[in-house]
């Protein structure tokens, strides 16, 4: 008898391993052995991976961008698993993906547990988030200043089985997969708008919530500077900037500078009081509208000041979430709250499962992975060490939701636990 379109699929099940972050980022100090993002527990034999990075046309010696640190103890998978029993895997990859079909990366691992040894100090040439001035960098960020310009948030991670099948553009595999995902995780939580996402200005001048503290005031600001600074460096695509948009942008860039003198010698987490907040939130606006009337005058769209808005907000949070703080004691619940809302798992669609596109980032080890190319067909006989979709709860270089990281081996390599030969392939639709 031949076997149902169901029965083929099932046959090409493999067992794969689920990865789910914390909703917030914790702080450096938080005990995980497994994590997305922090400093790595290395060794001391182990130096920290360098490679040639390709950044504004030029080959420079970086050290690589730290993904994740996954302690295999803690992997389901005894008796099926190819990976170590025990031991730690180490990720890094190049953080420039303009162009970057296979990133430099390299996977490091150690017999010992994930906790056996102290964080390592970033090197002083760790490379820039999107690398130097790349177009995915955060604007707000000074490599110089800024600890999270090179470092990642820290979210601790834990482990789920499930079964992966192979299918391309399937409505039978998809219900499959969204059966095994939903045994997994649940049956998932409705979809909700964020609340900062496309957001429209005017919106947020009636948002009285915001800015809560001095950072997100400083981040505001150097996002407003970066473009303004930016479009007058650039003109209009290559033609010169009317005098009125150079008048106009200037006036911009002149108002910024004033804010960033007046936050510098504030302490960044202290609250801002209602009058200060009037203030800001009545600049910010005139801002908004000054780029409403540079519409078709220069490359910044309006939208992208209220999105960096949206975004700054996330931001600040996240940053305050690594401090030893109550965050609902010092941020509007709504923002703290729609922030973590991000990770939960949202009820899968038909639609989701047949082109294996879901609305929560599903980050696994081990089966067939999924991408919006052609990596998981090219890599079947590989084993996936490590897939990372893309999403908001990672800063601009890989927060694309149509993107996704994979690092690949060789089975053969593998059993050697020879990792020296680890490929990295990033896709994006």
């Amino acid at each position: 008898m031949a076997l149902s379109e169901r029965d083929e699929i099932e046959q090409t099940a493999r067992p794969a391993v689920l990865i789910r972050r914390s909703d917030l980022p914790v702080p450096l100090t938080h005990p995980a052995r497994s994590f997305f993002g922090g400093l790595p527990r290395l060794p001391p034999q182990l130096e920290w991976p360098t490679a040639e990075v390709r950044a504004n046309e030029t080959l420079e010696t970086v050290a690589l961008t730290f993904v994740a640190q996954i302690d295999l103890a803690e992997v389901p998978g005894s008796g099926w698993s190819p990976l170590p029993k025990r031991g730690t895997l180490y990720f890094f990859c190049s953080s420039v993906f303009v162009g970057e079909g296979n990133p430099p990366c390299r996977v490091l691992y150690s017999p010992t547990d994930g906790g056996a040894y102290p964080d390592r100090a970033p090197p002083l040439n760790l490379m820039p988030l999107a690398g130097t001035d790349g177009d995915r960098q955060v604007k707000w960020l000074d490599p110089a200043l800024d600890f999270h310009s090179k470092v990642e948030f820290k979210y601790p991670l834990s482990f789920r089985p499930f079964r992966d099948f192979y299918f391309i553009e399937d409505a039978v595999g998809g219900e499959l997969m969204i059966e095994e995902l939903c045994r997994a995780l649940g049956p998932g939580e409705p979809e909700e708008s964020d609340l900062l996402k496309f957001r429209s200005a005017a919106k947020f001048e009636k948002d009285l919530d915001w800015p809560f503290n001095w950072i997100l005031i400083t981040y505001v600001v150097r996002s407003v500077l970066a473009h303004v600074q930016r479009d007058l460096a650039r003109g209009y695509y290559g033609r010169p900037l009317t005098d009125e948009a150079t008048m106009e942008l200037n006036r911009l860039r002149a108002g910024a500078i004033g804010w960033l003198e007046r936050c510098r010698g504030l302490t960044p987490m202290d609250n801002v009081d209602p009058e200060t907040k009037a203030s800001f939130r009545s600049w910010w606006l005139d801002v908004a509208h000054g780029y409403e009337k540079l519409a078709r005058k220069v490359p910044t769209y309006a939208g992208s000041i209220a999105d960096d808005l949206g975004n700054a907000i996330n931001h600040t949070i996240r940053c305050m979430a690594t401090q030893d703080v109550d965050i609902s004691d010092h941020a509007p619940s709504s923002y703290v709250t729609n922030l973590a809302r991000q990770n939960h798992w949202k009820t899968p669609t038909v639609h989701d499962g047949k082109y294996r596109h879901f609305n929560t980032a599903l980050h696994q080890m081990l089966g067939y992975g999924s991408g919006p190319q052609d990596a998981t067909e090219e890599h079947l006989e590989d084993t996936l060490l490590l897939q990372i979709q893309g999403e908001l709860a990672f800063l601009d270089w890989h927060s694309n939701i149509g993107c996704v990281l994979h690092f690949w081996i060789d089975r053969n390599l593998l059993a050697q636990l020879d990792f020296s030969q680890v490929v990295a392939t990033l896709q994006c639709d």
